[in-house]
């Protein structure tokens, strides 16, 4: 199982070009608008350079991330998992 790592909380505005087409991708799969200054957390499947956008102003809660990232053969580090859980239900 692959480990994915919390590696900002930014505002989408913030967010560097090389990961924007993530955001952009997680956007379009939840059809919302993307606003520049929503809050989002950026997280990393270590030993890729695959990101994962999780949108903070309506975010899903902490264990429908949780399934999300299983669906990926991933898991939420255990350091990120608490830093995540004070901006998720």
């Amino acid at each position: 199982m692959h480990v994915a790592r919390l590696v900002a909380i930014t505002e989408v505005r913030n967010v560097p070009p090389d990961i924007r087409p993530f955001v952009d991708f997680r956007a379009a799969m939840e059809e919302r608008e993307v606003d520049e200054d929503e809050k989002v957390a950026i997280l990393v499947i270590e030993t890729t350079s695959c990101y994962i956008p999780v949108f903070l102003r309506d975010p899903v809660g902490l264990k429908e991330l949780e399934d999300r990232l299983a669906e990926q053969d991933a898991k939420l580090a255990a350091d990120s998992r608490d830093a995540l859980a004070q901006h998720l239900a």
